[in-house]
């Protein structure tokens, strides 16, 4: 049965997992080469059974599956199964839930079919891709996930080819996360209000922003809030803990846990209904944005406007 996450969002903010690729690599796991977590699948899975469910024991209200790199596209030429390995990854997610399930949902991700922070070399043909992109969404929805993600997508125009597939093949929510540049722009020079708006039109059910700073994400709160909110749509955030120095190279480590989880607050202050973490970030960030997500709800529990707070609700 589909759950109703129109009325989970008006009791309050959902909080999405964080990092698994990171997470992996950082437990020793060999992520080298285009497949990157796919292979964990195969040489992992108990360990990525865990990571799940660390994340729920640490406040997850969503478990994103390891399906991040098991596209067509991305084990060609390896000899591995890519729809065998994506239905394992939800299958694994799932085992995870039913350890401690309050509800929470699986959210299958759908990933740039390139490197995410490359925008030159999404393939030029929109058929191509829209293919490409329903061949995932199928076996996501085969595969029963609650809600198809569509994520790190640094292009407008992939991320919209990305939305037709899901919604052709899937009566699944349909989430799309896009990554900007700075406070106004996607990293290929889409504008974020212009996006918003595309994929509000395309039928996304949320639109969101991750795998950039905390700093560019506190830049573009403004105006994504402003845009989200005269389109009609859900909005959240999930930032990495990257910064960029001042000689243009990357601290990836930047962040704490507590700077990335007053970043969601802010996000929240503002009407978000759904916060997370991306790259680098761990079970115990989830946990500060937990906390300071409860501590919000709490403070909003005095305001009229919302519903009595009911404790068989499933989130």
């Amino acid at each position: 049965m589909k759950r109703d996450l129109d009325k989970a969002f008006r009791i309050r903010p959902l909080v999405l997992d964080g990092a698994l690729g990171t997470e992996l690599e950082g437990r020793g796991v060999n992520t080298s080469g285009k497949s990157w977590t796919a292979k964990g699948l195969i040489t992992h899975p108990d360990l990525i059974y865990r990571v799940h469910r660390e994340y729920l024991w640490k406040g997850a209200d969503i478990l994103t599956a390891n399906t991040f790199r098991t596209n067509p596209r991305a084990l060609k030429d390896t000899g591995l199964d890519a729809e065998a390995l994506t239905k394992k990854a939800v299958r694994i997610a799932r085992k995870a839930r039913r350890m401690k399930d309050r509800g929470q949902q699986i959210a299958g991700s759908i990933a740039p079919v390139e490197d995410c922070f490359s925008p030159d070399l999404v393939p030029p043909s929109d058929a191509a891709l829209i293919e490409e992109h329903r061949v995932m969404a199928r076996w996501l929805d085969e595969a029963h996930v609650d809600i198809i993600l569509i994520e790190t997508m640094s292009t407008l125009r992939e991320a919209l080819c990305a939305l037709e597939a899901a919604k052709e093949e899937s009566d699944r929510y349909v989430w799309v996360s896009i990554v900007p540049k700075d406070g106004e722009t996607m990293l290929d020079g889409s504008p974020l209000d212009y996006s918003i708006q595309r994929i509000k039109e395309g039928g996304a059910h949320l639109v969101a922003l991750n795998c950039a700073p905390v700093s560019t994400m506190l830049a573009a709160l403004p105006l994504v809030a402003k845009t989200a909110k005269r389109a009609g749509i859900w909005f959240g955030c999930y930032p990495n803990s990257s910064e960029q120095r001042p000689d243009g190279s990357w601290n990836l480590l930047a962040s704490t846990d507590e700077q990335m989880a007053a970043c969601t607050l802010e996000w929240m202050k503002m009407g978000a209904v759904l916060v997370g973490s991306c790259c680098h970030s761990t079970p115990r960030t989830t946990q500060a944005i937990e906390t300071q997500r409860d501590l919000f709800y709490v403070g909003l529990e005095h305001l009229d406007s919302l519903p009595p707070r009911e404790d068989d609700l499933p989130f």
